[in-house]
């Protein structure tokens, strides 16, 4: 398998099968998404400044590129409820008085003149967005790709009004950073900041996708589209990579989309240390098989980004695979 830089992988094979007589026991863990005082710490006012300058940086150099995701989200991700007025209706909220005249000079007769909020005007998507917090991000300067692809994303599908945007962090475990129902501001990035030093020892990425199922069964409103957006350098324990796969066909069945986007820093060395150049060593019946490390992904959706700059189309057309696919599905249930 050759995956070159920058370019959305799709298997869609992936999301088509199916284990019969499985079930999957999802522990919603509502103690990993608790906000309590410890996510915010007892830093001083000097660092809490340092703090905000930061994310502010990190806003101010993504501004751009965040503008230019919420462009192409527009296009993708359609209004889901209808509030505004639309339509020739007998009766309904307001008058459309294009159709007064032609109704007076119809002697009464033509009547639709009525006009009812039918027009889908309001986005109603609910996305979590998780990073991963372990020290491995350190390596190369993954850390900080990842803050400026964290920065992108949020202010870009803030400045569209997504509907519910939450923040997390996962490693050894997982903590919410940002509640769903409270809106992303600049102290919610500096507050997301804070708390993402990319010290955990491991990174368990299949507890991770199990508690963004339970978080998102949890919050308050019934969104219709649901999104998780994933954050990492990419690196999977072996054997997470089942539970992963089970994990991802549950979350087909319930229309949630999980994106991996894996963040390579530029101090890279593309021959050795890049994703798509690792390789691993495996046993079948006795003798040693060397593959690479990326054939065998458990996600079927997954971007390899290394420019920054490529974000918004990268995802948009990643989202825009997803809502053919769904559409898809649900001609041929009906």
């Amino acid at each position: 398998l050759f995956v070159k830089d920058n370019k959305v992988v799709t298997d869609l094979a992936q999301l088509k099968v199916r284990e019969d007589g499985m079930e999957i026991e999802i522990e919603t863990q509502k103690h990993l998404f608790n906000q309590n005082e410890e996510l915010h710490g007892n830093s001083s006012l000097g660092d809490d400044e340092i703090i905000r300058q930061q994310w502010a940086e990190l806003s101010s150099s993504t501004l751009s590129i965040s503008r230019r995701l919420c462009e192409k989200l527009r296009l993708v991700m359609e209004p889901l409820i209808a509030t505004k007025l639309k339509g020739d209706y007998r009766t309904g909220k307001r008058i459309n008085m294009k159709r007064v005249i032609g109704y007076i000079a119809s002697g009464f007769r033509k009547d639709k003149i009525w006009l009812r909020r039918t027009k889908p005007a309001k986005r109603d998507y609910r996305v979590l967005i998780a990073v991963d917090n372990s020290e491995s991000m350190n390596k190369g300067g993954a850390g900080e790709v990842a803050l400026a692809a964290l920065a992108t994303l949020a202010n870009g599908m803030s400045q569209l009004e997504i509907g519910e945007l939450g923040v997390a962090s996962f490693g050894e475990d997982m903590k919410l950073l940002h509640p769903f129902h409270e809106p992303f501001t600049q102290q919610s990035g500096a507050t997301v900041v804070r708390n993402l030093k990319f010290e955990e020892k491991r990174t368990r990425t299949a507890l991770c996708v199990e508690s963004a199922i339970g978080s998102l069964g949890n919050a308050a409103s019934n969104s219709s589209r649901q999104l998780v957006l994933l954050i990492s350098d990419g690196r999977i324990e072996r054997d997470n990579r089942s539970k992963l796969r089970r994990l991802v066909r549950e979350m087909s069945e319930r229309n949630i989309l999980l994106v991996m986007i894996i963040v390579e820093g530029g101090t890279i060395k593309k021959k050795q240390d890049s994703i798509v150049n690792m390789k691993e060593v495996s046993f079948e019946n006795g003798k040693p098989k060397v593959k690479h490390f990326i054939e065998d992904y458990p996600f079927p959706y997954y971007m390899i980004l290394e420019d920054i700059n490529s974000l918004p189309e990268l995802l948009g057309d990643a989202l825009r695979q997803w809502f053919e696919l769904m559409a898809q599905n649900q001609n041929a249930n009906n």
